[in-house]
């Protein structure tokens, strides 16, 4: 399987000094992909300055979550599951996710069988959808709130073509 270029334009870069080509490749399975080549040394330079703040950023990022994922384990798992401790897995589901949204029953039954039981699922839901799982156990944790709101504040990347 091989790119085909479907598409290809020259042009002024950012600065104006120099320029830029924009590709358009699609392989045989019809996806699509594109590139970006700088030709001017200080664009470019620029582009790789701002990828390197979006890789900080983003591993700023994972290390919020992180933290805030391992003070709710510490703090509140025995809690969250204890929660579920005795319920069918539809009672648990109805707990959970309040009869709607994701995910629904049918979904809920087979992530509980890909994880194994109940309380697996149940550990992991508290981790990978912490403000949901924190909301429906009634707790604002003002900690891991603060946490999940500066990851919040850096999710948007810095501008600029990729």
């Amino acid at each position: 399987m091989s790119w085909e270029e479907m598409r290809s334009e020259t042009g002024p870069c950012e600065c104006g000094e120099g320029t830029q080509t924009f590709t358009s490749e699609m392989d045989d399975w019809n996806r699509m992909r594109s590139l970006t080549k700088i030709h001017c040394p200080k664009c470019r330079d620029k582009e790789q300055q701002r990828r390197k703040a979006d890789q900080a950023r983003e591993k700023r990022r994972e290390e919020l979550l992180h933290t805030a994922q391992h003070l709710a384990l510490d703090r509140y798992l025995a809690r969250w599951l204890a929660t579920f401790d005795g319920m069918t897995k539809k009672a648990a589901w109805e707990r959970y996710t309040g009869k709607e949204g994701y995910p629904a029953l049918g979904t809920f039954y087979q992530h509980i069988k890909h994880f194994g039981s109940l309380k697996k699922y149940m550990e992991w839901c508290l981790t990978n959808d912490l403000e949901r799982s924190l909301r429906a156990l009634g707790i604002q944790d003002k900690e891991i709130d603060a946490l999940l709101l500066e990851r919040e504040q850096h999710w948007r990347p810095t501008s600029g073509p990729l």
